[in-house]
């Protein structure tokens, strides 16, 4: 009669403790040649040179997970201060409502205007508004371009509009003789809209 081949799970279960109780061992007396103090001497079986490398390696193994787990917690703890910082810093800035929507509907007015150069002024002027309303909730730059890069998307959620505003912008102001198309003109208009309200000044 054939033999039943199966895995002897005591037995592994016997070599692992055996292992952890060596390494125990290694730790507390120093000694790479520390029995086991189970059903056989570690290091003997596998050897001195063997049995240092295992247990390096082991001992380094831990050290690295004990060492990640720390990063880990300190990298929770950092983004946690920094997420306060952020809700603390990045609000809302505390403008006269009535100022700026005066200013808003100022410039509204020029959108509405059949002057293409009425649009223009519109843009440059809303451009300086985006401008301002950066330099309140504190980003820094030399520049309303420079600014912008410096902002995260997740805490300003309207940045794409604001980038696509602040381009044509710079078409009117760098390219000479620049020809703004109606179409061009509402779609600026509506990306500027889009951030102000967002932000809540107009």
């Amino acid at each position: 009669m054939n033999d039943v081949p199966f895995i002897n799970l005591e037995y592994i279960f016997v070599k692992i403790y055996d292992f952890l109780v060596y390494i125990k061992n290694v730790v507390l007396t120093g000694s790479f040649y520390a029995a086991s103090g189970g059903g056989s001497d570690f290091a003997s079986s596998f050897g001195s040179l063997g049995a240092i490398l295992v247990t390096l390696l082991t001992l380094l193994f831990l050290g690295a997970l004990v060492f990640a787990i720390y990063i880990r917690v300190r990298v929770y703890e950092v983004d946690q201060q920094l997420d306060g910082v952020y809700k603390e810093h990045f609000v809302k800035p505390q403008l006269k409502e009535g100022r700026v929507n005066a200013r808003w509907q100022a410039i509204v007015y020029h959108f509405s205007s059949a002057n293409s150069n009425d649009w223009k002024a519109a843009i440059i002027d809303a451009d300086i508004m985006l401008d301002e309303l950066l330099t309140g909730l504190g980003y820094s730059g030399a520049n309303l371009g420079e600014r912008l890069k410096t902002v995260r998307a997740q805490d300003f959620p309207t940045l794409q509009s604001a980038w696509e505003a602040h381009k044509v912008r710079n078409k009117i102001a760098h390219e000479p003789g620049y020809v703004l198309h109606e179409k061009e003109k509402e779609v600026a208009r509506k990306h500027f809209e889009n951030v102000f309200r967002s932000a809540g000044i107009v």
